[in-house]
């Protein structure tokens, strides 16, 4: 019997329900202590076996996807594909939170295909990890993987959860995002202890991961995989932009505009009606709305709007000759075909930054803030408190192009931002080598 299970069977002793709630933490806590003990004596065995396996195959390396606008791993999916060594395949979950009745509205059915065309159109080797007719999650045993790569930490479910997968294969992971912010997000997960290498963004995180118990061998810092489409010339086919004439401007808001958010960046419920009328009466100038996956969800939860006013607020702006929405991944080549980028979005704060064009931060007073790291990139950006800050800021980057902070944004790229010479996917692959004994080999 596990811990939890002993809490649910005896909580009643305590006398209060907060007492009790946090009872059942501390068990969950214990269970999952011993879980990761269970799965790090694990890995040498399975070490062990891929070193021997490698000899006579190939290894077979997944990434578990559930939602495509954090794809993280484009750059590592084609460096081992190219690789004799290893074969490739993108597996197609669900999040598990959406499977709740609340979510209904979300068509988690309809958002699980879309993510297979994401990549099927792409030419890559994808599949679907879900049975939709039993509504179940499939063992990932099934697809015979060696390593996996997982998408995220939160909302797996238990059948594809690392003490599952770490009896047959070693587990990774890089963050979808960004590193940069206080949020107990970036280090209160069990699964970054459990994971066999969390590759990292930089070492301000590195040193509260360890500081919250996280073994320091398993977090290498590797820079973002993110960034790896900037070694790369613009995909003029992935640039997505009506016009050639105009000004283009990126709105990215993020969805923890709500007061319970853990992290509290988003300031959407304060300046969705002010941008959209904004893009409204300036023809002149092209928008592509790049909303947060979670967004939609957060506008109906939160009571921002009813599923119908909200909606009918994205249509009001597919309708907008002026602009579109754009929900999907691979955006890099819309970034750096932008002039300006609107954001409260953390993870784009950084992904943006080596376009070395201006962001205007959009800022929520109430926010956990952001670490070292994050504090350097934001330094370079102008920040808007309110919509009369918005406004002056607008007319001030964008349409009379004045930009003081650039030489800001410079020096934080030029000495701050992790990237491998020959990009992070290159380095993470040659780790990875380096495990079964391949160095040299990429």
């Amino acid at each position: 019997m596990n811990y939890s299970t002993l809490a649910t069977l005896i909580a009643w002793l305590f006398p209060t329900k907060d007492d009790r709630g946090r009872f059942r933490t501390f068990c969950r806590e214990l269970d999952a202590r011993k879980n990761s003990e269970i799965i790090h004596e694990r890995y040498p065995q399975i070490i062990k076996k891929l070193q021997k396996d490698m000899q006579t195959r190939k290894l077979k390396v997944v990434f578990l996807n559930s939602e495509n606008p954090k794809w993280v791993y484009q750059s590592l999916y084609e460096k081992f594909s190219n690789n004799p060594l290893f074969e490739v395949q993108v597996l197609i979950t669900v999040r598990e939170g959406l499977l709740k009745k609340k979510y209904e509205f979300c068509e988690w059915e309809k958002l699980a295909k879309n993510n297979y065309n994401f990549f099927k159109n792409q030419n890559m080797n994808v599949d679907f990890a879900f049975d939709f007719k039993k509504k179940k999650f499939k063992d990932l045993k099934e697809f015979n993987p060696d390593i996996i790569f997982y998408e995220q930490p939160w909302d797996l479910s238990e059948e594809q959860s690392i003490i599952k997968t770490s009896k047959y294969a070693l587990s990774f992971y890089c963050s979808y995002g960004s590193c940069i912010t206080n949020g107990r997000n970036e280090y209160s997960e069990v699964f970054y202890k459990d994971v066999y290498t969390y590759f990292l963004d930089n070492e301000s995180v590195k040193n509260t991961l360890i500081e919250h118990g996280c073994n320091p061998d398993s977090l290498i810092v590797s820079g973002q995989p993110k960034l790896d489409a900037y070694l790369k010339p613009v995909n003029e086919s992935n640039i997505l932009w009506k016009t050639k004439d105009k000004k283009r401007v990126i709105w990215a808001p993020h969805h923890s505009f709500y007061e319970e958010s853990m992290l509290k960046f988003g300031t959407f419920d304060w300046n969705y009606k002010y941008i959209y009328n904004f893009a409204k009466n300036h023809p002149e100038i092209e928008f592509i709305l790049k909303p947060h996956p979670e967004l939609k969800r957060q506008i109906v939860r939160n009571n921002l709007m009813s599923i119908s006013e909200m909606t009918e607020y994205f249509k009001m702006w597919e309708r907008l000759p002026n602009a579109q929405i754009y929900e999907m991944g691979n955006y890099f080549d819309i970034f750096r075909t932008s002039d300006l980028l609107i954001t409260d979005c953390n993870s784009f704060l950084y992904e943006y930054l080596p376009t070395q064009k201006p962001v205007i931060q959009l800022i929520n007073k109430h926010s956990v803030g952001h670490n070292s790291f994050g504090q350097k990139i934001v330094s370079g950006y102008y920040k808007a408190n309110t919509i009369e800050e918005l406004e002056t800021l607008v007319n001030k980057v964008l349409i009379n192009e004045e930009d003081p902070l650039l030489s800001v944004r410079e020096k934080v790229i030029a000495e701050d931002l992790v990237q491998p010479s020959k990009g992070v996917a290159n380095f993470i692959l040659n780790f990875v080598l380096k495990i079964f004994s391949y160095e040299g080999k990429s």
